[in-house]
């Protein structure tokens, strides 16, 4: 019977469907697993490409932030002309100038947590001024060689290294990344020193490393010429020593500023993404193995569709049955969106303390992706104004790159046509800065540069650009036709909007403004030009009285007649904002020389001077800091008092006991802020033991960043922030430990340590006994 049932059931028709259906099956199987192979591969290069290129981005941006606070750290080298002169002092044999000069090189490293040292090659000299050595001959300087190879070089280029300093630094294994720099900054022929920046190479190794990548994925950053500067290898291949030209890749390829590409690294097909910086020129290079990639696809070729789904549903099984990892985390959330108080559940949970660990980890990371976000944002606006300030001062060399910024930042502004500068001031802007908060006066800045804005470019049509020049200044940039025109005379269009817009100003704001205006010049090139002509109109506020406009031609002065020593009253106004005593004294003298040299025998000019100079210093004191309480001190300097003056020499001493005055109450507020400080921190240490005590939790509360907190404190309690939390829970650990009634997890709880073991720990590093010993200790000594 069973025989003739399957001759039956293989010549039935019911056989021949099957068959039908099973070829109909495969065939669908095929072309839709074909279908989803092809799909799942571009996903999957898709998905590589987008996280090597944010990978590379977050390393670019950290490393422009770094380099950001280094050149702003070495604007004190580069804006004091005192070291470029600092082989006059050397052959004068002034000691007391060149140990003055040691000391700022010393100040500026220790001004920055990335500068590892700072030395200046005097090329002319053979002599070397160090950080680390003090001054010194080349033959003499423990790292001569770098600076020989360096000397040799002949582009003109910065040079860009990372290498070890092992008979510098502490470590052996510590590394540098080398910046050359020239002084001065701008020169042309052989520069009359070198600058040699060695930044901590440690902080671009530790951003890389902080990323979590695929062990096989390699991240290198080199230079223009392909030197490598930092790189994270793969496990399997060991890292190249700095200074190599990177193996197995060709940089020549990456011809657009980011960009990715297959090709083979090794002998292996790779899949190459890269990224260019704009301001340094580094290149961030991503690389990972093609086979990594599509390593899940193989997978899912080896393996069938019921296998997946019986392993995803027999392990959700086992661990819904053989844990409660699952189940825990479900609770807690359902007790959460209850309003259930989770103290009861955290002590009874086997997983709490895990969990409670874990949620303050996330909750960290999310803050500090917050932060870093905010930080780039607002990075990207500190870069444009930087660049429109330093356009419109002439600090910007104009290239075809410039214009491409330019277009970058959404201006498009032709190199040629005439162009006229507007400084906007608000007169009495001391008074107003004390009448309002700064958030107010913040949110009125902003109303008055979208208003200027509205009315030049929305309704006049004007093409150009507004920026802040300083807290009470704003420069725009106006461009008034494509041709240059022959006249340097302003059209009468512009004359008359320009007095509609004062009158629209002082009626809608409770000050006045004073409004500078330059002549018209020819091309982008001369923007300085208009730049320093709007503020020498500007600075004749004290001869044509506030709430006006003033022109450039109407205060032009004659043939022979010396203009005001612009040069001069920045530097002193430098010195004086960066609390440089000696720089004001230095300064004061040649603002002196110069008066005697142009003119010895005009009393009135140099009173004159001296009144522009002293409403400068004035203003300069708001920008220091609006809230230092100086107005007691301001009621005792009048300007009246230098129109009684009849001689230069009791002008210049009375200028200097002007900045000898502001500068001694800037000192003592701020010492009294920093005590203030530090007593806050110990405070809140004291009152939140079991709360999250790291430097990074404690710079968010106190909205200071960590490295000048962990100064701060250092310096007025003479303490790290970390002993001081470490001394705080362990004493007050003794104290519980007391009380017999308390376990030992329960006092690890309210002293902030997480687990029992780090606890115990702490507490035996700094009693030399564990909880239980000392409590024991206690028992004997009270029993």
């Amino acid at each position: 019977m069973k025989e003739k049932k399957e001759k039956r059931f293989m010549k039935s028709s019911l056989f021949e469907y099957f068959n039908y259906f099973l070829a109909l099956s495969l065939l669908v199987a095929a072309i839709s697993g074909g279908a989803l192979y092809y799909s799942s591969s571009t996903l999957l290069w898709r998905d590589a490409i987008q996280n090597s290129s944010n990978t590379l981005n977050l390393i670019k941006n950290g490393q422009e932030i770094v380099l950001a606070e280094v050149d702003k750290a070495m604007e004190a080298v580069f804006l004091d002309s005192s070291f470029l002169h600092f082989m006059d002092y050397y052959d004068q044999a002034d000691i007391y100038m060149q140990l003055q000069l040691r000391q700022r090189l010393e100040n500026v490293v220790l001004s920055s947590d990335y500068i590892h040292s700072v030395s200046i090659y005097y090329a002319s000299s053979q002599m070397i001024l160090s950080s680390l050595q003090g001054a010194l001959p080349l033959s003499g300087f423990q790292d001569r060689d770098f600076i020989r190879s360096m000397v040799e070089q002949t582009s003109n280029k910065s040079t860009v290294r990372t290498r070890f300093l092992p008979e510098i630094s502490s470590a052996k294994e510590e590394s540098v990344i080398s910046i050359v720099k020239t002084l001065p900054i701008i020169q042309t022929g052989t520069p009359s020193a070198y600058v040699v920046i060695n930044i901590k190479g440690n902080y671009l190794a530790q951003i890389m490393q902080s990323l979590s990548t695929n062990p096989d994925v390699q991240l290198v950053v080199t230079d223009k010429e392909g030197h490598i500067l930092s790189q994270k290898a793969s496990e399997e291949e060991e890292s190249s020593d700095f200074g190599d030209f990177v193996s197995g890749l060709d940089i020549s390829q990456f011809s657009e500023p980011s960009g990715s590409l297959f090709t083979k690294v090794h002998g292996v097909d790779s899949l190459v993404c890269y990224v260019t910086s704009v301001t340094s020129g580094w290149v961030y290079t991503y690389m990972i193995p093609k086979s990594v990639v599509t390593h899940s696809l193989h997978l899912w070729s080896r393996l069938t569709v019921a296998i997946c789904l019986m392993a995803v549903v027999l392990s959700l099984i086992g661990s819904l049955l053989l844990s409660r990892r699952i189940v825990n985390p479900m609770h807690r959330l359902l007790n959460m969106m209850r309003g259930i108080d989770q103290k009861s559940y955290d002590s009874k949970s086997e997983h709490a303390k895990e969990i409670v660990q874990i949620e303050r980890n996330v909750s960290r990371l999310m803050d500090q992706n917050r932060d870093l976000t905010t930080l780039l944002m607002d990075y990207e606006i500190q870069s444009r104004n930087k660049f429109l300030q330093r356009l419109v001062c002439g600090d910007e060399q104009i290239s075809p790159h410039t214009m491409e910024r330019l277009t970058y930042y959404g201006l498009s502004l032709p190199e040629t046509g005439s162009f006229v500068v507007l400084l906007i001031s608000m007169d009495e802007y001391s008074k107003f800065t004390q009448k309002m908060h700064e958030s107010e006066r913040n949110t009125f800045l902003l109303q008055l540069s979208e208003r200027l804005q509205e009315e030049a470019f929305g309704k006049m049509g004007y093409q150009g650009y507004l920026v802040e020049a300083e807290p009470n200044e704003m420069v725009l940039v106006l461009h008034l036709a494509e041709e240059p025109v022959d006249s340097e005379m302003l059209p009468d269009s512009l004359r008359s909007w320009l007095r509609q817009l004062l009158t629209l100003l002082t009626q809608e704001s409770t000050m006045t403004f004073t409004i500078g205006v330059s002549a018209l010049h020819a091309g982008i090139e001369e923007l300085s030009d208009c730049y320093q002509e709007a503020g020498s109109a500007l600075r004749q506020k004290l001869v044509y009285g506030g709430n006006t406009v003033i022109y450039y031609e109407a205060v032009r002065p004659e043939a022979g007649i010396v203009m005001y020593p612009l040069g001069l009253e920045k530097q002193i106004l430098t010195n004086f904002k960066t609390g440089n005593r000696d720089g004001l004294v230095s300064g004061l003298q040649e603002f002196e020389a110069h008066m005697i040299a142009h003119h010895a025998r005009q009393i009135e000019v140099v009173r004159h001077y001296f009144l522009q100079l002293f409403s400068s210093s004035l203003r300069c004191v708001y920008e220091i800091d609006a809230n230092l309480g100086f107005q007691p001190i301001i009621q005792q300097l009048r300007h009246t008092d230098l129109l009684e003056m009849e001689t230069m020499q009791s002008m210049v001493n009375y200028m200097q006991a002007l900045y000898e005055l502001v500068l001694d109450q800037l000192e003592q507020k701020r010492s009294l802020k920093n005590q203030e400080l530090a007593d806050s921190i110990t405070a809140y240490i004291d009152a939140h033991l079991a709360d999250d005590l790291t430097i990074e939790r404690l710079s968010e509360i106190f909205a200071i960043s960590t490295s000048h907190m962990r100064k701060i404190y250092k310096d007025e309690t003479g303490m790290t922030i970390k002993d001081r939390v470490s001394e705080r829970r362990i004493a007050a650990a003794r104290m519980l430990l007391g009380d017999q009634r308390l376990k030992i997890q329960e006092i690890a709880d309210q002293v902030g340590y997480l687990t029992v073991q780090s606890f115990t720990k702490a507490f035996k590093m700094e009693t030399g006994r564990t909880p239980g010993e000392y409590r024991a200790e206690l028992l004997r000594v009270n029993g």
